[in-house]
């Protein structure tokens, strides 16, 4: 059920696993911001958003991280993200086991390496939070696919700590929503 989020959603979820740490609602920030994602980042651009801000604010703070995969894939799969269909798909795009030599940093345990390869529960609590609002996000705006706006809708209700210092630092949280909902309203 991964094809319920559009190309650009896909892409946001793809890159911020593709890092080596946890996914943290800053990293799913950070992937709204390292390609065009439409409306998405045209809003955080125009609001002083970019990936300096991100970087200066502490980019990939893990504190009250998950560690459990499993969940991980349940939450994603009750959002209709199906993790072995998106490994079929990079194995396809990429080549078989792409997934399954992940380089591993220095003092992660590797003995808890899940079926992906990656280390581990990779999605934080409120990064599984902030995938779980954009379907309601989604379902609010009646929409029928999950765009990389619905993300930063779930981003803008669940940041806090340095997501919420990288946000708000032109303007506040509220005033990036709204601009964001009329640029959503106009599309629609």
């Amino acid at each position: 059920m991964f094809e319920r989020f559009s190309a650009q959603a896909r892409g946001v979820v793809v890159d911020a696993v593709a890092g080596s740490g946890p996914v943290t609602p800053m990293e799913l920030l950070t992937a709204l911001l390292t390609s065009d994602r439409g409306i998405a980042t045209e809003v955080l651009t125009e609001s002083g958003v970019t990936l300096d801000v991100i970087r200066h604010a502490g980019a990939g703070s893990n504190e009250g991280s998950s560690n459990n995969f499993d969940d991980d894939a349940e939450i994603l799969k009750s959002i209709g993200i199906d993790l072995d269909a998106v490994r079929e798909s990079l194995e396809q795009s990429f080549g078989e086991g792409v997934l399954d030599e992940t380089p591993v940093p220095d003092g992660v345990d590797t003995s808890r390496k899940s079926r992906f390869g990656f280390p581990r529960s990779r999605f934080e609590k409120d990064s599984k939070k902030v995938l779980e609002l954009s379907l309601r996000e989604a379902l609010a705006h009646k929409d029928n696919r999950i765009g990389a706006e619905h993300i930063l809708l779930g981003i803008l209700r669940v940041a806090d700590g340095p997501t919420r210092q990288a946000l708000e630092t032109q303007v506040t949280m509220s005033v990036i929503r709204e601009r964001l909902e009329a640029k959503m309203n106009r599309a629609a």
